[in-house]
């Protein structure tokens, strides 16, 4: 059987993993990118991540950033996936050391600080208008949280824990949490959060599209500290420890705004090679007229 051979590069930052496939080729059609990222963020069964990611072309800036959850829905923007594609950009000729490129959560700025090691700025929050907060129970009565809510490229939930709860029971309560359409209509990631010390916190965040508590989330570390400081629990910069690695948060905050919010650590590319889609129909995959 002849199979459409799929270029794809797999990097992590700080164990949040994705697939990059530079998608200005067009190998896949429009209309099938949502099963494609289904299948192809499949672990057994295909590559297996937390999320693909496409480059595409922009008119505007250096590139077009695309990211499909492993369920097939098209999120706004991810800190991590951001700093990986950029890294993977600018090995491959794409973009300069400092770039900027588009998401569907609007413009990102990245820099390349050093070869494995990755920054980008996230947008401002107004503290009075763009952080919520409120008290979430479980509807058994298992739990109830006093939350703080805000959109950092994606909408997240911040619950600062009171004391240290096993993975399996952050997964049932994030979930729970996530799918609350009485409190969140169109979803949220859920970030559990413990205050360390020495602007260290400590992260855990249930990811919405991923459906997994994963072992980082750039957008959640950045919302908890940006969250945090707006309590004035810590202070630029911020520390923040994920199942996977580390973090930086850093950020300017006045009494009215929390701005130039940036996020930086580690990147590291895990594998380059051919994907092969079988499991599809030969009508899935699409040429451009020059064959590629």
């Amino acid at each position: 059987m002849v199979m459409t051979a799929i270029p794809f590069t797999k990097m992590n930052g700080c164990g949040n993993d994705f697939i990059i496939i530079d998608n200005r080729t067009r190998y896949v059609r429009e209309s099938d990118l949502s099963n494609f990222a289904r299948t192809i963020c499949t672990k057994n069964f295909a590559i297996g991540a937390d999320g693909l990611l496409l480059l595409d072309d922009s008119e505007i800036y250096d590139f077009k950033m695309r990211l499909f959850n492993p369920d097939g829905s098209e999120g706004e923007m991810c800190g991590n996936g951001a700093r990986c594609i950029a890294l993977f950009a600018f090995t491959n000729g794409i973009a300069p050391k400092t770039m900027a490129f588009e998401t569907k959560a609007g413009k990102v700025d990245a820099h390349i600080i050093e070869p494995t090691k990755v920054r980008i700025t996230l947008p401002e929050i107004i503290k009075s208008q763009e952080i919520h907060t409120g008290t979430i129970s479980g509807q058994d009565g298992n739990f109830s949280y006093q939350y703080s809510s805000l959109f950092l490229g994606v909408p997240h939930c911040v619950i600062f824990l009171p004391e240290k709860i096993p993975t399996i029971k952050l997964f049932t309560i994030g979930r729970e949490i996530r799918f609350n359409n009485k409190y969140f209509p169109k979803g949220i990631n859920v970030n559990f959060v413990e205050i360390m010390g020495n602007n260290s916190l400590f992260v855990h965040t249930y990811e919405r599209g991923v459906e997994q508590v994963t072992l980082a989330c750039g957008t959640g570390s950045a919302s908890s500290a940006v969250v945090a400081a707006s309590k004035h629990l810590i202070t630029s910069p911020v520390t923040v420890q994920t199942q996977g690695g580390t973090l930086i948060v850093d950020f300017l905050q006045n009494a009215t705004y929390i701005q130039a919010i940036s996020l930086q650590g580690a990147v590291n590319v895990v594998a380059q090679g051919t994907y092969y889609p079988s499991s599809f129909n030969s009508n899935l995959i699409h040429l451009d007229e020059d064959g590629r």
